[in-house]
């Protein structure tokens, strides 16, 4: 089984240094968000370390070079792609404020995207490690094929600017192991700070259009790259009747982002957030795999009709051709 571990940064990377071997079984993508290379490429104990920038996207994508933000975390949809032609089974994402917090990282979320749900049912005792409760129908077990893991954060959690700023002294500590099924239906706010998937996923793991464009225009949103790609993903999941667990692994996130920037850079994508998810939950989806349900999905949603979505649909689409030339 290969595994990418994908990071995006415009920082130094020392912070791997705390993960010691957690990653010697691991590839790992470096997605810098400078012009060119300008941070030294860490010496990890890994498969290999691939380091990439700007220059990079653009050599490989040209004209289209685009559909990648620029000075936003979503970057990192780039790292996916480059770890999915390289073969990977399993990326995992992680950001570079996050520290170990218990070995077994990468195990973990192999176990949970190796896992299957069950159907309609939830386990009452999430601590179980996927050993069923009494009482939960024999039938209905192992259902549901994981294919995202959503790993979770001591210390600081992820919040938006506006609520972090009312709980400024607000951290948690180490919970207990522990994972739950997203209920199919329901949706929740995908965070890419410690995040895996199976390589079948990486068509829905298109972060959208965030920060600046190639040419420095601002794209108007920031901050939601994850938080939409993660709405985009459920519809489709569920309407496979795939899922998604949430729990361990977790990670110290030690938050390196100021909380009064990203109440700025937040402002308008809240708005929006209110109404995005209902538009994609009003879609009809009749595809039968995932690519082709992205594809669907990219079409049919009703996006307001101004620069900034019309450009987002064309991403979209643009996105999902790569996985149908390889």
């Amino acid at each position: 089984m290969k595994v990418f571990v994908v990071i995006p940064t415009i920082r130094t990377l020392t912070f791997l240094r705390e993960w010691k071997d957690q990653f010697s079984n691991c590839h790992i993508i470096i997605v810098e968000d400078h012009p060119t290379i300008q941070i030294e490429t860490p010496t990890v104990h890994s498969l290999g370390v691939f380091h990439y920038a700007w220059k990079n996207i653009a050599s490989d994508f040209g004209n289209d070079e685009w559909i990648f933000s620029r000075k936003n975390a979503g970057i990192r949809s780039y790292g996916f792609w480059k770890a999915y032609t390289s073969g990977a089974d399993i990326i995992i994402t992680l950001d570079d404020d996050c520290y170990p917090v218990e070995d077994g990282f990468v195990n973990q979320h192999i176990d949970n995207l190796s896992a299957e749900t069950p159907e309609r049912w939830i386990n009452t005792y999430p601590h179980s490690n996927f050993v069923y409760t009494r009482g939960i129908p024999y039938s209905i077990r192992k259902k549901h094929r994981v294919m995202i893991s959503h790993g979770l954060w001591t210390n600081k959690i992820d919040l938006d600017g506006r609520t972090e700023i009312r709980y400024p002294n607000l951290h948690l500590p180490s919970y207990p192991p522990f994972r739950q099924f997203v209920p199919t239906g329901a949706y929740f706010p995908m965070c890419s700070m410690n995040l895996a998937f199976r390589r079948e996923a990486t068509p829905l793991m298109y972060f959208p259009l965030m920060g600046f464009d190639p040419s420095g225009r601002h794209w108007g949103y920031d901050r939601f790259d994850d938080i939409w790609a993660g709405v985009f993903a459920k519809k489709i999941i569920d309407h496979l009747d795939f899922a998604v667990v949430n729990g361990s692994p977790f990670v110290d996130h030690r938050k390196a982002s100021d909380v009064r920037s990203n109440i700025e850079r937040e402002r308008k994508g809240l708005e929006m957030n209110e109404s995005l998810w209902k538009l994609v939950d009003s879609v009809k989806l009749t595809k039968h795999t995932l690519l082709e349900s992205y594809r669907e999905l990219a079409a049919k949603i009703s996006f307001p009709k101004d620069y900034y979505f019309i450009k987002l649909k064309k991403a979209m689409i643009l996105w999902s051709t790569l996985f149908i030339r390889s």
